[in-house]
């Protein structure tokens, strides 16, 4: 994997650290190269600094790149402002040999050398490229399954397109696919591709500001949006801090704002501590909720199945048209059933009577290429919920006529009789509960049909 310098930029050492705690800790969680670097100044940023002086702006960032390159490792920054300015930047240098030129003469000055070999990155372009949506989604040890969230790509992540060369300038996907790759569903919105309008506010234009960013967010609550999601430090000031603004004057706003990173970092298993979320002005805690009631799901599939096997199970679904019963009952699907247990929502299947009509005719079971199929990890379900007295009536009967007698059904001597056969021979009913119980098999403590509590928990079995 390459070795990466981190660019922090101003706002986020200065104003929002908890985003730069975020980004480290999934770094590392990832094994990700990434060094800081002494010496780097403002990147500098485009509304002011180039504005006051266009000279100023490239000198200022040919000098973060010759640092770069010195140090043999390419940027790689959370902050989109910084990211359109260097790779701008380094476009111009790149492309204009005597304005290159011209610019050395002057970092000669200071002992620099702009080579141009390191290049700048986006967080997102290397999660994107070094891991992909497909690498992420086998990190993501707690899939954010059933969250709705809305992403906001920034301007400056995507524009100039012809600088920055991040992704389709109006029509992005990376990110939505970054997102969904952690389980959670990407929402459509209006507004998705509008400015956040955070720069408004140096310019005094307050008003403005805040109705861009109240616009905005009640396109993305209208949506049924759980969480925004975003990778820049301007946006995150505007709808994580104006918003706070908006909410203490009475606004019926609450929308969570997270940074990609946090919300990776959750699907990798990190805390809400080790992200620094208790930082962010907007109340993070009904997501954290909700996902921790997802983590606590997922923990307990863990505990009794092969998540791994059970994600691609669910993800692939290609037996599912051959199961002999959806085929008869259109209503049984029996992946549906899968995929509740891979988003960690064990009592919901547990409790379905639709565990109970995989009649275990192996089909799936021949046809499965991991050999972890739909048969196998609805035959577990079966036996949790017999554990939990959940199991149907019909069922329950054929059990407890086993436990009494070690057989599912008394003979009919009657019958046997008329068709002229000797007498059943006695079962050894009796020497059969003594080998059960000696074995630690006391399988007469489940809870009867309808006797099961609200919850369903499940105990350790070391024989399972």
């Amino acid at each position: 994997m390459p070795a990466y310098a981190y660019f922090w930029g101003c706002y986020i050492p200065g104003r929002l650290p908890h985003l730069e705690k975020a980004t480290r800790a999934v770094f590392d969680r990832l094994g990700i190269d990434a060094a800081d670097l002494d010496g780097l100044t403002c990147c500098p940023e485009k509304t002011m600094i180039r504005n006051m002086s266009h000279r100023t702006w490239l000198l200022t960032a040919a000098r973060n790149l010759a640092v770069a390159d010195a140090a043999g490792r390419a940027f790689v920054t959370p902050c989109t402002g910084c990211f359109s300015t260097l790779k701008e930047a380094k476009a111009q240098l790149d492309m204009d040999p005597a304005l290159r030129s011209e610019v050395n003469r002057e970092l000669g000055r200071i002992g620099k050398q702009y080579e141009g070999t390191a290049d700048v990155l986006h967080v997102l372009d290397v999660l994107y490229h070094d891991f992909g949506p497909g690498g992420l989604r086998n990190e993501a040890i707690y899939p954010l399954s059933g969250m709705r969230v809305a992403v906001h790509y920034g301007c400056h992540l995507l524009r100039p397109s012809n600088r920055v060369l991040f992704d389709d300038p109006f029509w992005p996907k990376k990110l939505d696919e970054l997102v969904e790759a952690l389980g959670a569903e990407s929402i459509s919105y209006p507004s998705k591709m509008d400015c956040c309008g955070n720069l408004l506010l140096r310019a005094g234009e307050d008003d403005t500001a805040r109705a861009m960013c109240r616009g905005k967010l009640r396109d993305m609550l209208d949506q049924g949006a759980d969480a925004l999601t975003l990778v820049c430090p301007s946006c995150m000031m505007q709808y994580d801090g104006v918003q706070y603004l908006l909410q203490r004057a009475g606004e019926e706003l609450h929308l969570p704002v997270f940074y990609y990173p946090d919300l990776l970092g959750l699907a990798l298993g990190l805390d809400a501590e080790d992200l620094g979320l208790e930082r962010h002005r907007v109340d993070v805690a009904v997501f954290l909720e909700k996902w921790q009631a997802l983590r606590t799901g997922i923990d307990l599939v863990r505990k009794h199945w092969d998540y791994a096997l059970l994600r691609a199970c669910a993800e692939c679904g290609a037996c599912a048209d051959d199961c002999p019963v959806a085929r008869a009952d259109p209503t049984f699907d029996p992946n549906a059933l899968v995929r509740a247990l891979a988003a960690g929502d064990v009592e919901a299947v547990l409790r379905s009577p639709d565990v109970w009509k995989c009649v275990e005719c192996y089909t799936c079971a021949e046809l499965c290429p991991n050999k972890y199929d739909q048969m196998t990890i609805l035959r577990q379900a079966k036996h949790l919920a017999i554990r939990a007295g959940l199991a149907p009536a019909a069922a329950a009967e054929g059990m407890r006529a086993f436990r009494e007698t070690g057989q599912l059904t008394r003979a009919s001597s009657g019958q046997r009789r008329r068709l002229g056969l000797p007498p059943s021979p006695e079962p050894g009913a009796e020497e059969l509960r003594a080998l059960l119980a000696g074995a630690g098999e006391d399988a007469g403590d489940e809870v009867a049909p309808g006797e099961a509590g609200a919850g369903v928990e499940m105990e350790d079995e070391d024989d399972e």
